[in-house]
């Protein structure tokens, strides 16, 4: 149980880096806001995707936790870092109402 928050850069996948690109692959799942589910769609068909309109950034980590405790590995992908500018602190918090879930 595993999920990964993955920045992807200024938006084109060969603008990511290897490890972003390497968290993607190694994921059962890839959730995220729709345009950056969008951008990445192509490269990804054949994992599942999960994407939710703007404004629903606490859903979207539910849900990737509720993945994860599938037995899932999870991708939550935001733009540019996600550590600054992404959901890696939300991400954390929403965990917290769960049973332990690795995040990366």
């Amino acid at each position: 149980m595993k999920i990964y928050v993955v920045g992807l850069g200024p938006g084109e996948d060969r603008q990511m880096t290897q490890r972003a690109l390497d968290a993607l692959e190694a994921c059962d799942v890839i959730t995220g806001y729709d345009v950056y589910v969008d951008l990445i769609k192509d490269r990804f068909q054949h994992k599942k995707l999960i994407s939710t309109p703007m404004k629903k950034e606490a859903e979207r980590c539910h849900i990737a936790v509720e993945e994860a405790l599938k037995g899932q590995t999870v991708a939550m992908v935001c733009s540019g870092d996600p550590g600054v500018y992404g959901m890696a602190g939300l991400m954390y918090e929403v965990a917290q109402q769960y049973d332990p879930v690795e995040i990366e």
